[in-house]
């Protein structure tokens, strides 16, 4: 089964050659035949660009897909619905869940079945590391008002940057998911749950980023408004195509 890994990026030039190189370098040669890197830029302003042409020449990514729109979300719909692969998967170009995850991620769909995969940095195996304590704090608040919203969802962290997909079935999911931005992980795991797809929770060590660009406040502020906004939308009944 052939694989697609996208790493959505905004303004990486300083360290994306870097963290590609890493991922390359961790997988055997075997295991990365029927691997295919996309590099997702969303709207950089940086050298993100240049490098990327530079990383595609030296075929240590397969793929640059610029989308000038905002919204890391949008970016990953756009590569999702775009790709040819069997099973589509994206993480953080910080490289935050240790590689040693990725096969078992990977895995789950190829070998056991899942639909989808995702790793949980709030599970009982789970390691953290470094994380600071709002950060810690928020993440557990929200996985909170998660099953205040949807007690029946079962799934202790939704927003980790680490998930991988049967693209035949999360294809019709993407129809649907209507957030853009960083509240799309949220969106379409609830949704995938609600039509009844097979989740696996993949327990990681994650190592926190102190260089990470995301405002904790108005990501807070909207995964609130996205929730409630959910909660109401999924009163209806929800129509996928199936014509995929």
């Amino acid at each position: 089964m052939t694989t697609e890994v996208i790493f959505p990026v905004y303004n990486e030039s300083d360290t994306l050659s870097e963290q590609i190189k890493i991922f390359n370098d961790f997988f055997d040669e075997e295991f990365k035949k029927n691997i295919f890197i996309t590099i997702a830029d969303n709207g950089s302003t940086d050298n993100t660009a240049t490098i990327s042409d530079k990383l595609l020449k030296k075929k240590l990514i397969q793929k640059y897909a610029f989308i000038p729109q905002k919204g890391r979300g949008r970016a990953i719909k756009d590569c999702i619905k775009k790709s040819k692969a069997d099973i589509v998967c994206y993480m953080d170009i910080d490289l935050s869940t240790d590689l040693a995850h990725f096969i078992e991620l990977i895995d789950s769909i190829s070998k056991k079945g899942n639909d989808i995969s995702i790793g949980s940095r709030l599970s009982k195996k789970s390691k953290v590391v470094g994380r600071k304590k709002i950060r810690e704090f928020t993440s557990r608040a929200y996985n909170l008002l998660i099953k205040f919203f949807f007690p029946m969802s079962g799934i202790k962290d939704m927003q980790c940057g680490f998930k991988a997909f049967s693209r035949k079935k999360i294809l019709p999911v993407i129809d649907i998911v209507q957030n853009n931005r960083w509240f799309f992980d949220t969106e379409l795991i609830i949704i995938s749950r609600k039509l009844n797809l097979k989740i696996d929770q993949i327990p990681v060590k994650w190592t926190d980023d102190p260089n990470t660009s995301v405002n904790i406040i108005s990501t807070a502020i909207e995964d609130i408004v996205g929730l409630t906004k959910l909660r109401f939308k999924l009163f209806k009944k929800i129509h996928i195509r199936n014509d995929q």
